[in-house]
This record gives structure tokens, sequence and C-alpha cells, in this order.
């Protein structure tokens, strides 16, 4: 095939697992019960009989359909490409990958369309519903068209991003942060250069229009009176044309880079050259302390049991040829061409350092007292608190001269940062047990005496400590909203305990879809696709409820369906693979309840949404634990692999 290998065999693989089709067919359903939810909330069951009122609906629900798909486009397009070659790299069959004939060119462009197709195919699924906004008026189809190349172009580019995020990053947890932290701060980064810079243009667009894919969106809807009946509008020609290029331009990096970044220097597993003569040095050093102080008590150089010299002894055990120490002999030898240098700045005395004791949880001690991630994860949280720091100067900006800022649409820039602090802490969840099981290291824990308490929890606190910051940030934030007269001390105390317990439920649904899927790419996917639906579906229902003005009495049965479609997809996501009566259950009741809970909050019932928030995902969290934890040897195998 013209394409390359890499691409023909995705577009001969991709359509033979059912997945493939559920989740185009389930997407479309989605967006048809959303569609009859929204004219629900909006219309209800009385008699349309002005033409005004159908075209107000259709202007709404292509608002809401060009929201969600961009969002999601902008959301799973990068962590698709860059979950494609992070899932390679822990399965070390990158490296194979390189070895073939294969161009550089043809290796990233093949790994790009194979992040990309599924995420296209979807969005393409969903042009027959985008095309009903039309017949309700309000809507042309040179806006539809215009929504698609805006949405399909930022989804190139942003799966441009993820990709080479991926082929730099050797780790799956840096890649996956650093690709939603980039595509979250190519929208806040760009809100903040639009404010600095007000009157910078491109071709005649606003540059705020052209780099940010929202603006782009939003000009699309609300075309100015020039661009009325224009098939292609100029802002989409500009946008367009500038994603793509974006695009051409990290993909022709990445393609210059491919052989210098892979296979990494930045993983620990991996020792170093340098850090290997570092190693040697101190032992030649310690064997030469230990050879002057013999023979300062002797008068002789020490020797071993064959009448060695120690420093010979530590040069065979060394496979070097150290230099022998003062007063020794120096006598030509076979050597293996590595060149040590001397340093004279450490002390020959100082002698080996001590060995740390592990804790009674070896899994803890691991994750809290080492380097277990590497250095790199400090990376990711620096952009993490530049982007948190971002968004609340755009706040602080945004807010000035209003009241409470929190009672209007500014919630969003503090709710989208504690969402994504979700996000990452599950992120970190889920890749802290499938970047084990890829390197081969989940098989050596299997076989030793660490019971699944210890493995379980050790990991579960080891992720909330990397990701401290994470959680720390929003609750400092909250503190900062109580001083400022914004929030309450009764809200500040419930948010902290829910947002603690959440950060809780995020990470055992890492952990959970980890067990649960052999595959790691699936189960990133799964993780993420769950935590990220759950929070999606919750601010939905919350615009809905809002759009009908609280009055949701009458529109109660749309919005069961709709919360009930969400709990099929909930069990789909954590219970298909393992059912239990405990996740099935928190399958049907936490979208219900997390509908109350809405609804509690509207009407200013904090206690109420406090108290079932905190049963609903503490059961939630339980229904998780508690089997990872008692079906632990049979999840992973570990009573097949014992039974033979």
């Amino acid at each position: 095939m013209f394409a390359g290998p890499i691409i023909a065999r995705e577009v001969l693989t991709a359509p033979r697992p059912w997945r493939y089709y559920i989740s185009r067919a389930s997407f479309s359903c989605f967006l048809f019960i959303l569609m009859w939810t929204a004219w629900q909330s909006i219309i209800g069951w009385q008699t349309i009989r002005e033409l005004g009122v159908l075209a107000r609906f259709g202007g709404i629900l292509y608002w809401m359909f060009a929201m969600l798909q961009l969002t999601l486009m902008l959301f799973f397009a990068p962590l698709f490409t860059a979950a494609t070659v992070s899932y390679e790299k822990d399965r070390r069959t990158f490296t194979l990958l390189l070895m073939t004939d294969l161009s550089d060119l043809e290796i990233v462009l093949g790994k790009l369309v194979a992040g990309l197709l599924n995420v296209l195919t979807i969005l393409a699924a969903s042009v027959g519903l985008m095309m009903i906004c039309t017949l309700f008026g309000g809507i042309s189809f040179a806006q539809v068209t215009n929504l698609f190349l805006v949405t399909a172009a930022s989804g190139v580019a942003g799966g441009a991003l993820g990709l080479l995020i991926a082929l730099w990053r050797d780790r799956t947890f840096q890649s996956i942060s650093l690709t939603i932290l980039l595509v979250t701060f190519s929208v806040t980064g760009v809100e903040a250069l639009a404010i600095a810079f007000p009157n910078v243009e491109l071709l005649g667009v606003p540059l705020i229009e052209v780099l940010n894919p929202y603006r782009a969106m939003i000009a699309v809807l609300y075309p100015r009176p020039e661009q009325i009946g224009m098939v292609v509008r100029t802002t989409s020609v500009v946008y367009v044309a500038c994603r793509l290029t974006f695009a051409a331009v990290l993909v022709a990096f990445g393609t210059y880079m491919l052989r210098k970044w892979n296979p990494g220097q930045n993983e620990p597993r991996e020792l170093r050259e340098d850090e290997a003569i570092e190693v040697v040095e101190e032992l030649i050093e310690i064997e030469e302390a230990e050879t002057v102080a013999i023979g300062a008590g002797t008068g002789s150089i020490g020797g071993d049991s064959r009448g060695l010299p120690s420093y010979a002894s530590a040069s065979r055990s060394s496979g070097l040829d150290p230099e022998p120490p003062v007063g020794a002999d120096r006598e030509p030898g076979p050597t293996t061409g590595l060149h040590v240098p001397r340093r004279t700045h450490r002390r020959i005395a100082s002698g080996p350092k001590p060995y740390r004791e592990a804790w009674a949880n070896p899994i803890l001690w691991r994750e809290l007292m080492t380097r277990a991630y590497g250095t790199r994860p400090l990376i990711v949280k620096g952009c993490y608190v530049l982007l948190f720091a971002l968004g609340m100067l755009l706040f602080y900006y945004f807010g000035q001269g209003r009241e409470n800022p929190l009672a209007t649409g500014l919630a969003l820039i503090p709710v989208g940062l504690t969402i994504l602090s979700l996000i990452l802490v599950n992120a970190q969840g889920v890749t802290a047990l499938t970047s084990e099981r890829d390197t081969g290291a989940l098989d050596l824990l299997l076989v030793t005496e660490l019971s699944p308490k210890e493995f379980i929890y050790g990991k579960l606190y080891g992720i909330l400590y990397n990701s401290k910051e994470m959680i720390a940030l929003p609750i400092l934030t909250a503190m900062a909203m109580v001083f400022l007269g914004y929030l309450s001390v009764e809200s500040l105390v419930f948010f902290v305990l829910d947002f603690l317990l959440l950060c809780h439920f995020s990470a055992m649904l890492g952990l959970h879809s980890a067990i649960t899927y052999v595959s790691s790419r699936t189960a990133v996917a799964n993780s993420l696709g769950t935590i990220f639906f759950l929070m999606v579906g919750i601010l939905l229902c919350s615009f809905l409820i809002a759009l009908s003005d609280r009055e949701f009495g009458r529109q109660l049965l749309s919005f069961m369906i709709f919360i009930g479609a969400g709990s099929v997809a909930l069990f789909g996501s954590m219970g298909a693979r393992n059912p239990s009566n405990a996740i099935a259950l928190v399958a049907v009741l936490t979208p219900f309840w997390t509908f109350y809970c809405i609804i509690s909050l509207l009407n200013h019932d904090n206690m109420a949404a406090f108290l079932v928030s905190m049963g609903v995902y503490g059961f939630a969290l339980l229904a998780m634990l508690v089997p990872a934890v008692g079906d632990f040897d049979i999840a992973l195998g570990r009573t097949n692999a014992i039974q033979g």
C-alpha cells in the first residue's frame, strides 16, 4: 500500500474487533439521547407553532454538539496517538520497529494515523446527526461543514503534539500527562496571549480565533456579516491552515529527532555510561583506601587469599584495569579500553554509602522514598503548576469588578482545573501498574511473598503521594476563595472532603482498569475515558438543568434515559470484564445519585449533596478496592502461575 505498512496494517486490523463498531454506534446514540434530552429541557411537550423556537433550539443543539465534539477531539486525539507509541515503548517493541527497513517518516506518519484513525472515524459517524440541526433552521450546511473542518484540523494537530511528546518521553505517565497539560495550555495560554496582544491579526482574522479552537468554533457559529453565505469561512481557512502547518512542523521535527530520542537515554532501569563510570570510580577509590590502610599497618600491599593485590581483585571483579596505588609496581596487563577519569575532589577515605532499609511494606517505601518514576515527572509537575497559576490569573483578571466570580461562568476555570487534577491522578494510577506489567517487573513481584493488601495499598498511596501537587493546589485555591469571601467555611470543608475522596476514587479507578485489562493501551483509554466522561456528563447535566430554568419536573423522563445510558456505559467500563454485584450497584446508582447531588447544589442544599456524594463515591471506591485486594491473585494470574 502506498501509505506504508503501518497504515496498511492499521486500516486492515482496526475494523476487526466489535468495539470498533460499538464505539461509533454508542457515540451516535449518545448524541441522539442528548438531543432528545435538550428538546425536553427547552421545549418539553408543548406544541410548536413558531419557526423561531425551532431555530433557537437548532442553534443551541448545534452549540452543544460542537462543544462536545471539539472537547472530545482535543482530549482523545492526542491521548490515543501518545498511547500508541508509549505502549510499544513499554513493551520494548518500538526499538524493533526502528531496526526495520521503514523510513523515519513512515514510522512517524504511521503511528500518527494509527492513533487518529478511530477518533476521526467516530467523528465522521456524527455527521448525520449534525445535519439534523440544519433542518430546525438557524444553522446552515456551511456552518456544519466549517465546524467539521475546524474539529478535524484540531484533532490532527493535537495528535501530532501527542505523538511528538510520546517520541520524546520514555514513560507512559510522562507522555500522557504532558500531552493533557499542553493541550490545556494551548487554550489557556492563547487566552492570556490575547489579553496581552488584543489587536494582533493574521490574514485579517484575530489571533485568538486562529490559535484557540473554541474561539474558532464560536466564530463559525456566529459569523461576521461579511462571511454570511460563504461555504468556507475565512476564519475556518486560516485556522485549518495554521493547524495543519503546525502538525506538519511537529511531524517533521519528530521525524528528525526519532533516532536521537530513541532508544531513550533517560530511563532509570538502563545504566548510562557516565553513571557506570561513577560507580566504578567509587569502587576503585574504596579499594585503594583499603590498600593504603592495610599497607600502612603491615608495611606491604594487602592481598587476597590467592596472593593478588586487592586493587587487582577489584579490577577483575569490575572488568577494568585501574591505575594501581602509589608504591605498587605498574605492570602492563589486559584492559577493556574504558578509561575512567580520576577525580581528586572526592575523599578516598569516605567509605561505602550505607544501604537504605525498606519499610514493612516495600511497595509503599519504593513509591515514597525512591524515585520510582525517575526524575522526569518533575517536568510534569512544573507544567501543571504553571498551568494552574495561569488559569487562576485569568480567573482573577476576568473576575475583577464582580461581587462573586464563582456565581458566574468564570467558575468553570477552577472547576476545570480541579477536573484536570483528577484526570492526572487517574493517569498516574493506571500507568503505575501497566508500566510494570509491560516491563516484566510485575511478574517478579508476583513470585514474592508480598500480600495483595501490601501491593494495592502501597500503590494507591504511592500514586497519591506522587500526585500531591495536583491534590494540594485545588485545596489551597479553595482556602484562598474563603479568604476572599467567595466561599464559606462550611463549603470549604465539604469541598476538601469530597475532593480527597474523588482523588482516592480516581487513583483506584486507574488501578482497577490496569488489573482488569491486560493491554496497556486499552486500560489507559478505559480509565481516562471513564473519568473524563463522568466529569463531562456531570457538566452536561448541570447545563441542561440550568437551561430549563430548573423546571425539570416535566422533563424527568428524558433525564432518566440520559442518566440510564450513563449507567450502562459505566457498567461496561468498570464491571463488564469482572462483574460483581457491588460494581453493578455502583454503575446503577452513581449517575442517578450524582444527578441528585447536582439538583441539591442548584437548590443550595449543600449538606445533602455532600452526604450523598460521600456515600456514593465512597461505596464506589470500596467496590473496586475490596475485590482488588481479595481477588488480586486471580485477576493477575498469580494463582494460575503457582498451580502451573
